[in-house]
């Protein structure tokens, strides 16, 4: 495995010397990799192509962000790129730390490829499906492979994963985009969505729980990446792993308000155009992006989860009740009466 980890630290060396002078471009692929951004951009968008997309995007999202927190736990002997700097691998190399590398998560598989890789799966899935024959239904496949690589190389680049953990993560993203994709919940209660949510948040604390019960230090890669980054202030809350867990919970429940609420049938009898699909889709990232840039109170953990578990549980409402009600109400009144 030293070997491995060696050949990676090499590896992401050279990137930096090769990629000098981009880091702008690569940042802003990893921002798209982000977890995060299947939430804020990847689901808005899916809703504005298709309902059923929508959900299908949000909950690959939502459970594969869960999935891979779990395997990172019992993986947790796999190092992030924080773990050379005690090993000595990177002696001799001259890298740079980048803000997005201040990650409190434990390395493989990489979430960003794992999570986002199976979210736009679908996406994918339906664009090429309403393309024509010939090379216009190849058009969606090459530009996944196009931005999942050049997600995986960010991560590199910015010395957030070694060359394997990115390519578990794109691997198991891609199976498990698939293979979840055909249990997607698209017309059950409101219970089944509200045991979901518990299920992934006391399902996660129970593994945690239990794994530091028989000895493992789950929280390793926190105190690892508080004493290497190279800024504290880059050591964000947001990255530390219930923020995730609350995160998925929050999302699954609040779809469930969203699809088991009575204006939802209302305001899905017919699908609107283009026009007001649009709209919809750039109020709603316009709404998510307000609500997401209001600060949370770090002095008390339990009160930042918390309030991170209310404030998810609203991005399904904002995106399939809020901002399509609000909409609908604004065209609607703008159209001129019939006589």
């Amino acid at each position: 495995m030293d070997n491995i980890h060696t050949t990676g630290v090499a590896f992401a060396g050279s990137l930096q010397k090769v990629l000098h002078g981009s880091e702008g471009f690569w940042l802003w692929l990893t921002y798209l990799g982000d977890p995060g951004t299947v939430f804020l951009l990847y689901f808005p968008l899916a809703y504005a192509l298709q309902k059923r997309l929508a959900v299908t995007v949000l909950w690959l999202g939502l459970i594969c962000e869960w999935l891979n927190l779990v395997l990172k736990w019992f993986l947790f002997g796999e190092r992030p790129f924080w773990w050379v700097h005690e090993s000595g691998l990177v002696d001799g190399y001259k890298l740079r730390q980048f803000p997005s590398t201040c990650e409190t998560g434990p390395g493989s598989p990489s979430g960003h490829c794992m999570i986002t890789g199976a979210a736009l799966l679908p996406i994918m899935m339906f664009l090429t499906s309403k393309l024509q024959s010939g090379i216009q239904r190849h058009v969606p496949l090459l530009m996944y492979i196009l931005l999942m690589s050049g997600i995986g190389i960010s991560r590199l680049l910015i010395l957030a994963h070694f060359p394997h953990q990115v390519l578990a993560g794109i691997l198991s993203g891609v199976l498990l985009g698939y293979i979840l994709k055909r249990s997607v919940p698209y017309n059950r209660s409101f219970v089944f969505y509200i045991m979901a949510s518990m299920i992934l948040l006391f399902g996660a604390l129970l593994v945690y729980w239990g794994m530091s019960a028989f000895g493992a230090d789950l929280s390793w890669s926190i105190h690892l990446a508080t004493k290497w980054c190279s800024k504290p202030e880059w050591v964000r809350p947001e990255s530390r792993p219930f923020s995730s867990v609350t995160r998925s919970a929050g999302n699954a429940m609040g779809l469930g308000f969203a699809l088991c609420c009575p204006l939802y049938q209302k305001l899905h009898r017919s699908y609107p155009g283009w026009r007001v699909r649009g709209t919809i889709l750039l109020l709603s990232i316009f709404f998510l992006k307000i609500q997401q840039s209001l600060p949370l109170p770090v002095f008390s953990p339990f009160l930042y989860y918390t309030l991170n578990f209310l404030r998810h549980c609203l991005c399904p409402l904002i995106v399939i009740i809020f901002t399509p009600y609000l909409v609908t109400g604004l065209y609607s009144v703008r159209q001129p009466k019939k006589e």
